[in-house]
């Protein structure tokens, strides 16, 4: 058998059960999701539509890396128990071929999907809410950020990049004293910059003794501020866990530290949204790699059984990891990158050995 030949038939097996698990975890997320929120549907049928696909979208964060865990793990068990997988070792196949394929395309389908959190498939979360009569994208409010040598202060700002109650202090860069005061009841954003609508400016004198030049009052109908701080880049600093691409959280992760901001939180989110998925091709070696010859050397349903939780405490780990790292409890670097530079030693010590495992 070539190949290709081979590749196509255990390839074949392996999506035949991702397919299958994948749409079924589809079908309960997005069934269990849209009884939570049964009551608020919107009347129109094209939101309701909508808002399956969104949920669809959403869910697959969570049933994708699963479900190609799960495939393998019952591809190799059904592979097994009709004894083709040793039969394909008795043709001289070796394992490290076998698991190839599903290897490989485990490794796309993930690559596929870090691809996708670079679109706008990242905002499906935030799409999801707005489908419902009652619910209103909540605003973030009292948001303090630093620019350059100013700090900004905006009182809300909601989902249509528009901001109220706006107040910008600029500071002297040498003297470490405050210059000017701006403030505005309204702000959008246009054009890469936020702009204040008829901001008034009070500049400060520099010297406070009697005599002296007072405070100089002046009003502008449009003032531009904050080049580059789009709703997305704010929604890293104030949100706990924001919905955000992988190009917003790079974009962001520039300007925090061209203003010399902590950048923990962009690396976490960048580092969620890039190295954790990559646990699956790692966890589907070791599971190669336990995976017997034959049906009669264990108990194919307890190994199933063990294979299942393996998978699923993996995805745990990471995913609780991941989470504790964007939310400042563990530093980013010790959260992510670690436990993945250990996870793949691990796995590429597997493989190596994986032609030499006696059974």
């Amino acid at each position: 058998m070539p190949r290709l030949r081979l590749f196509f038939f255990i390839g074949r097996y392996y999506m035949r059960y991702f397919l299958v698990i994948f749409i079924a975890l589809e079908l309960f997320f997005v069934g269990i999701d849209s009884l939570q929120y049964a009551d608020n549907f919107a009347e129109s049928a094209n939101l309701v539509v909508l808002f399956f696909a969104y949920d669809f979208m959403y869910a697959v964060n969570f049933t994708l890396p699963i479900s190609l865990l799960l495939a393998m793990a019952i591809c190799y068990l059904t592979l097994i128990k009709s004894s083709q997988y040793t039969a394909l070792l008795a043709l001289g196949y070796s394992r490290r071929r076998l698991l190839r394929p599903v290897l490989l395309l485990s490794l796309a389908l993930t690559c596929l999907y870090i691809g996708l959190n670079a679109t706008p498939f990242a905002y499906a979360r935030e799409k999801v809410a707005t489908f419902f009569k009652d619910s209103s994208s909540t605003p973030t409010k009292d948001l303090f950020v630093k620019y350059n040598q100013s700090y900004v202060f905006f009182g809300t700002i909601n989902s249509l990049a528009q901001a109220n109650n706006v107040r910008v202090f600029e500071v002297n860069k040498d003297e470490k004293k405050l210059e000017s005061f701006i403030q505005a009841k309204k702000a959008y954003f246009e054009n890469d910059v936020w702009v204040l609508q008829e901001a008034k400016t009070q500049v400060l004198p520099r010297s406070w003794n009697l005599g002296n030049a007072g405070i100089a009052s002046s009003t502008k109908d449009r003032l531009p501020i904050l080049e580059k701080f789009n709703p997305k880049v704010l929604d890293s600093f104030a949100q706990a866990n924001p919905s955000i691409s992988i190009i917003d959280a790079l974009d962001s992760l520039s300007l925090l530290r061209s203003q010399k901001i902590s950048t923990d939180k962009a690396r976490s989110i960048l580092y969620s949204l890039i190295l954790v998925p990559l646990f699956v091709p790692f966890v589907a070696i070791i599971i190669g790699y336990y995976t017997p010859s034959l049906a009669r050397y264990t108990n194919l349903y307890l190994l199933g059984f063990c294979f299942i939780i393996f998978a699923l405490l993996v995805w745990g780990l990471f995913f609780a990891l991941s989470q504790f790292a964007i939310t400042d409890i563990i530093y980013p670097e010790i959260a992510v990158p670690v436990p993945i530079a250990i996870l793949a030693s691990v796995a590429i010590g597997y493989y190596a050995r994986l032609n030499k495992k006696a059974d």
